[in-house]
């Protein structure tokens, strides 16, 4: 009803002989709710992280509440609602860039005969994120970089004087990997 106050509310349950407490649960319904644009924002991160695990779920949604910029200028409503919004989405789309990479890396560690826990395996993680970082942001450039990335990489495990032969496995499974995402159009 419009012009209904709180105040217009508490005068009917005083003339009708009734306390505030009487409607306490509906109020509380009522001022509980974040503002309807909030609701909005929060339904759009909840549907970019739909089709993750409830934890990842969780993880999206913990972004969008408490990760604030740290500067830049004031934001209005609707630019911080978009920005939020494409930051879930890229959130969400990294968490599934992690987990096949994730599965990448247990085949190739399955393959090698070498335990999750073992320094290898650690060091193996480590340069199969490297690879997949260092080939996403080289995949739009010339070849030249791509090599270049490619080559510090290479450097990277031989300074750590570790054998060759498992890195030369995980950087052909996560190129294939990548080609495979590429293909299907989920690096865009």
């Amino acid at each position: 009803m419009p012009g209904l106050t709180f105040n217009a509310v508490m005068d009917f349950l005083n003339a009708c002989g009734a306390e505030a407490g009487a409607i306490k649960d509906i109020f509380d319904a009522y001022t509980s709710r974040p503002p309807i644009p909030e609701e909005r924002t929060r339904k759009l991160v909840a549907e970019a992280a739909a089709g993750l695990p409830l934890l990842k779920q969780a993880r999206v949604e913990w972004y969008d509440r408490f990760h604030k910029p740290k500067t830049g200028k004031p934001e209005t409503l609707e630019q911080e609602h978009d920005r939020r919004v494409r930051e879930a989405k890229g959130v969400a789309r990294a968490i599934r860039w992690e987990s096949r990479l994730h599965r990448v890396l247990n085949d190739v560690l399955n393959e090698l005969h070498v335990a999750a826990k073992e320094p290898l395996a650690v060091h193996l993680q480590n340069y199969s994120r490297k690879v997949f970082g260092a080939l996403r942001r080289t995949r739009k450039t010339r070849p030249v970089w791509r090599e270049k990335a490619m080559a510090k990489l290479d450097l990277w495990a031989a300074e750590h004087g570790l054998p060759p032969e498992p890195f030369v496995k995980m950087k052909q499974a996560v190129v294939a990997l990548l080609a495979d995402m590429e293909r299907k159009g989920e690096l865009d």
